[in-house]
């Protein structure tokens, strides 16, 4: 019952609450809710609202509020005599925003109570709701003085069977060591001896299924000693990041847990503010390894010994977790190289907008959120902040404000923060989707940045995906940029540390296209704005490569058209063009399309297999014909002539390589031909002559023999000498003198034959 409740609670569901703890008529509670526990209080009334009155009663009930959150939440009943447990009805006027108001210079605002009337009577008596969520890690404290003093700032309230405690000094330090929970402060969520933790700016984390689990296992592995999370700003980095530190440290993952931040900036209703970093330095680092651990001993050490005293004495010898927030603000380039030389056991999680780090890394890319989780993180921020309409819209209005702020959480952030009514709030949405209006200050936080760290070519990458504003291929941005496929190629790689480019399977190109999101697509078209003409020379650039005016001949141009616009097969379409070409004695031409079509489906078996023959016959280039008859052979078809083509013409390459092992690579080639099409003469000649080279005669014998009866004169003239020495190195002389009887019988056809055409 009680878990049910708690679930409830946690849920902030009014009505299964009052389901569970009441039954309606009368209004009565329900048997083993006649008292009071550390989940739920009973108040006969509300104190008064008016400005001045009844101060020092919504001081208690904030520290009644502050006690249930910091247990495990509850939920406080207004309209209920303490004495008797029977419904007398609230009085006071009050609602959510209200309630709040009034218990806010107690508790502050890292959490919202949600306040409901409920069971109105006709005197307007009713039953009051107020849900006090759980606390996240740590307790908070009271955050001003009561009137009488009964409550002071600095006060740790917690809830103990049925009744509220107000700790304070050695009282409030005693139950924290008791119960291991840091006291809290400002900048850290945990600040006890050992472990110093940041304090999230989440009010409720959303969890993050795959990369929640990527993060964990990182931390877990014995081959990383670092997490990397790279992304752009506001996608969530720095709340995985401390969600991770925080669950280590409650299941008591490390010995220690030290945790710095680099932020110098942060973005606030009232723009981007400047931030007081605590790590500017691999020294700053280190002071701060030796206060929170207690080795106060290693602070006034000169630097090296300091660093080795750190590593041998308690990094190696104690299993410690480092949580490193912002690197990318932190010019030292001793801190990434300490962090990649971090003795195990210890590990460290590292934040950045571009992953730095390089050496026994644990990679994870953090992007937006899952649509699930935005609309999920859309009614947390909604709820907590007031604005309860936007969490009681419906499921599609939804997930259309979370799609217009491309599924960010810093986004739908800010678009909760200036969303008015529900009417413009679907108006935002959709302006945002269709014009990319986005707030000055939240792109230049977000971007500004990473984007001045990118080099010329990458940034010119960005400039042609922002232009055309749609999903493009390799060789199209290469076009608009004005680079070499391979260059555009190897600036993706690169871009994406960035997590600055979608990238998705399209069916009509047959390839991986590559996007921006609409919010990066506003910073980087506004980068374009600057420089007059820029668009002009891209968009030109790319019509050319689209029309194909490169191609002279008009039957190619329009075949190259077509797949360069998607509307034919690619790879065929291209395996035509390199067709034409090579018939045309253009060697060059043929090759540069066998590979362009490769790129658009590396598993094609017919460009694998001509591509070889190619190699084979062309440029008369055996390694590159082998690797090509080894990829068309792995993705050939599994049935057909196409089957026996591939594996016999591949085994013919390999028999004529010079290898080693060539007669007995092309033996398995050929008998895999030979298992789909027995009749064919070709492969059973090819593999029986293998067997003869590798001394495995009675095997050849076998293959042989058919042939002997083969209807080709030419067939049976080339197997003779091969039976014939199988015959012999068997000593079957049975055989070999039947098989000089069919080779006598043959050579007087063929006497007969000639004489009767010198006759005619």
């Amino acid at each position: 019952m009680l878990d049910t409740l708690e679930s409830h609670i946690a849920d902030r569901d009014a009505r299964a609450i009052l389901h569970l703890m009441f039954a309606r008529n009368p209004l009565a509670l329900r048997d083993g809710f006649y008292k009071e526990e550390d989940l739920w209080d009973f108040k006969e009334d509300l104190p008064p609202v008016a400005r001045g009155s009844g101060e020092e009663s919504w001081a208690g009930i904030a520290a009644d509020v502050l006690a249930l959150h910091n247990t495990r939440g509850g939920v406080l009943l207004f309209g209920i005599r303490n004495s008797t447990f029977e419904f007398v009805g609230a009085t006071q006027r009050v609602d959510t925003k209200i309630f709040n108001d009034k218990i806010r210079r107690y508790v502050g605002d890292r959490f919202w109570v949600s306040f409901s009337r409920e069971f109105i009577q006709q005197n307007q008596r009713y039953l009051g709701v107020a849900i006090v969520p759980p606390k996240a890690h740590a307790p908070l404290r009271a955050m001003a003085d009561s009137p009488s003093g009964k409550l002071k700032v600095g006060d740790l309230c917690v809830r103990v069977g049925d009744e509220t405690r107000i700790l304070r000094g050695t009282d409030a330090i005693e139950f924290a060591r008791q119960h291991r929970v840091g006291p809290g402060g400002t900048s850290y969520e945990i600040d006890e001896p050992c472990f110093r933790i940041l304090r999230p700016d989440y009010r409720h984390f959303i969890s993050r299924g795959s990369l929640c689990d990527a993060v964990s296992k990182g931390l877990a592995s014995d081959r990383t000693f670092v997490t990397s999370l790279a992304g752009i700003g506001g996608v969530g980095k720095t709340a995985l990041a401390c969600w991770a530190t925080l669950d280590a440290y409650q299941r008591k993952q490390f010995d220690f847990i030290v945790s710095v931040t680099a932020k110098d900036r942060a973005l606030t209703s009232a723009g981007i503010v400047p931030f007081a970093p605590t790590l500017s330095s691999l020294t700053d680092l280190l002071r701060e390894i030796c206060e929170v651990t207690g080795f106060s001993e290693f602070e006034d050490l000169p630097h090296d010994e300091q660093l080795r005293a750190i590593r041998q004495s308690l990094l190696c010898e104690f299993k410690g977790l480092l949580l490193v927030d912002n690197l990318e603000t932190v010019d030292d380039p001793r801190i990434i190289q300490f962090l990649e030389q971090l003795p195990l056991p210890t590990r460290a999680i590292v934040t950045s907008r571009k992953a730095r780090v390089r050496v026994a890394v644990q990679p994870v890319d953090v992007g937006p959120f899952e649509e699930g989780e935005a609309v999920e993180f859309l009614n947390s921020i909604a709820r907590s902040v007031g604005k309860h309409f936007l969490a009681d819209m419906s499921a599609a209005e939804k997930t259309k404000i979370v799609k217009s702020c491309d599924l960010i959480p810093l986004v739908i952030e800010w678009f909760v923060g200036r969303a008015k009514t529900p009417e413009r709030a679907i108006q935002a949405a959709e302006t945002l989707v269709s014009q990319s209006k986005h707030g000055e200050e939240l792109v230049e936080f977000s971007f500004r940045r990473v984007y001045e760290e990118l080099a010329p070519r990458q940034q010119a990458v960005l400039k042609v995906l922002s232009l055309i504003g749609r999903p493009l291929p390799v060789e199209a941005i290469a076009a608009g940029a004005d680079l070499a496929i391979h260059e555009v190629a190897d600036e993706l790689e690169e871009i994406k540390s960035y997590s600055l480019v979608e990238r998705q399977y399209d069916p009509s190109y047959r390839d991986i296209v590559h996007s921006l999101l609409p919010v990066t697509n506003t910073f980087v078209y506004r980068e374009i704005a600057k420089h007059a003409g820029y668009e002009g020379s891209v968009r030109k650039r790319l019509n050319d490569w689209y029309q194909a005016n490169e191609i002279v001949d008009p039957a190619q141009r329009q075949l190259v058209q077509k797949v360069r616009r998607g509307e034919r097969n690619p790879e065929l379409t291209l395996l035509e063009v390199a067709r034409n070409f090579l018939s045309n004695g253009e060697l060059d031409k043929a090759e540069e399309y066998f590979k362009l079509g490769l790129e658009r489906n590396a598993r094609s078996w017919q460009l694998h297999r001509e591509l070889a023959e190619f190699y084979r016959h062309q440029r008369c280039e055996v390694a590159g014909s082998l690797r090509h008859y080894e990829l068309a052979a792995e993705n050939a078809p599994a049935r057909g002539p196409d089957r026996v083509r591939i594996f016999r013409e591949y085994g013919v390459v390999l028999r004529d390589s010079g290898l080693s092992s060539a007669f007995r690579d092309a033996a398995e080639k050929f008998k895999v031909a030979l298992a789909e099409a027995p009749m064919d003469a070709v492969c059973r000649h090819a593999l029986g002559d293998c067997y003869v080279k590798m001394g495995a005669f009675q095997p050849a014998l076998e293959v042989l023999k058919p042939l002997e009866t083969n209807p080709s004169p030419k067939t049976r003239a080339k197997t003779y000498p091969l039976l014939e020495r199988c015959y012999r190195e068997l000593h079957d002389l049975l055989g070999l003198a039947t098989l000089r009887a069919r080779m006598a019988e043959d050579g007087a056809a063929a006497a007969q034959a000639t004489a009767a055409g010198s006759l005619h």
